[in-house]
């Protein structure tokens, strides 16, 4: 186990789930009040329930730790102290060979015991995941064998806020129409349903949305977490759009006078393949998202209320996939952000720019296609 080094702990500490990072810690602490026990923690040892886990970007001297052939790796973070987070941490990388061992060993848990090797399975199971959206991981848990608390799917109070902006405007359309009004309901009243959705879904306070969406209650329940789901990648993707336009503006702004004349068509194939790549992926992403706003379009327009609670219905399903594709496209270009910093485009070294490109190539790259080549 490494001593971490990865910055403050308390700048993880966020109060729950983000793509990138798994606060168990703040979990932890505000589900204890409310009876969060050993049978539906995330893990069975109690000190990995009090950890964060990090989607983490790997410095080149970490690729090693990890067979050297990736970009990004799943680090977790064992505090040294609860309740003092400045005096930092050890973490391990779940990719790590030794990961079980040295785990065992930090813990002081025997690896052969059960309950133990299930905490690494499950280590596993999350580091196979592309992020940590709350979304992907309910899909993920409600299949599981072993059960875990809805509270490790509850959003951070920070991307509440930030939705809730987003989601007033949707529910501020059902409102009118639930209330047979061609004028704007209160922006107010709708954002307060909006953080009580994301809060609270079961909330006698959200019966005008159930009535707009002339659903039984049955009905409602069912349909909530996809039109939940479905409005957070709405969200989400309203910023990875903006990020993949600086990303793939940036990418083909590169001097590249730098490079010798025989090898500037091999980067700009590169860099061509690259840029489809990060498109297909986001087409995918639009094409899932203009399903439901058409079909949310026919419902006000029409008052289809059955076609828009089969798409909900279903829309855990496409979770996984538009997961999986934004964050592979938020990570690439938080990364060339990272690495590119306060330079401008045409000052950046072509050479190392080629070399994350690569890494690119492979985190946006369709194993299906490749395999079929």
């Amino acid at each position: 186990m490494a001593q971490n080094t990865f910055g403050k702990l308390k700048l993880l500490k966020s109060g729950g789930s983000t793509s990138r990072v798994l606060d168990l810690l703040s979990i932890n602490e505000r589900a204890g009040a409310l009876g969060l026990t050993s049978k539906t923690s995330m893990f069975n040892t109690k000190r990995l329930n009090t950890s964060f886990i990090v989607k983490h970007t790997l410095r080149p001297w970490e690729r090693e730790q990890v067979g050297g052939a990736r970009i990004s790796a799943t680090k977790i973070i064992i505090p040294m102290s609860e309740t003092n987070l400045d005096s930092g941490g050890h973490s391990i990388f779940v990719e790590d060979p030794g990961l079980a061992e040295k785990l065992s060993t930090h813990l002081g848990v025997a690896k052969t015991l059960p309950r133990f090797r299930d905490d690494i399975t499950r280590l596993r199971e999350l580091c196979a995941l592309p992020s940590f959206d709350p979304y992907l991981l309910y899909d993920h848990f409600r299949r599981s064998k072993r059960k875990v608390s809805d509270v490790y799917f509850q959003m951070s109070a920070n991307e509440v806020s930030q939705i809730s902006e987003f989601v007033a405007g949707q529910i501020n359309l059902l409102v009118r129409r639930a209330l047979n009004s061609a004028q704007d309901g209160s922006l107010m009243q709708a954002k307060r349903l909006a953080n009580t959705l994301f809060e609270d879904h079961e909330s006698e306070k959200l019966d005008v949305l159930r009535s707009a969406l002339n659903m039984t209650p049955d009905q409602y329940r069912l349909s909530m977490n996809g039109w939940k789901g479905t409005l957070y990648y709405c969200w989400r993707a309203g910023a990875c759009g903006q990020d993949m336009s600086a990303f793939l503006g940036a990418v083909n702004e590169l001097n590249l006078g730098q490079l010798p004349a025989d090898e500037r068509d091999d980067f700009r194939q590169l860099v061509g393949g690259v840029s489809a790549e990060a498109r297909q992926r986001w087409a995918r992403v639009q094409s899932k998202l203009q399903q439901y706003h058409d079909q949310f379009a026919r419902f006000l327009n029409h008052g289809d209320g059955g076609a828009l609670s089969s798409f909900l219905n279903a829309a855990p399903e496409l979770f996984v996939e538009m997961g999986d594709d934004i964050s592979r496209l938020q990570h690439v270009c938080a990364s060339w952000r990272f690495w590119q910093g306060d330079r401008k485009a045409k000052e950046l070294p072509v050479a190392e720019a080629r070399a994350l490109l690569l890494d690119y190539d492979s985190v946006l790259g369709f194993e299906e296609a490749r395999k079929a080549a």
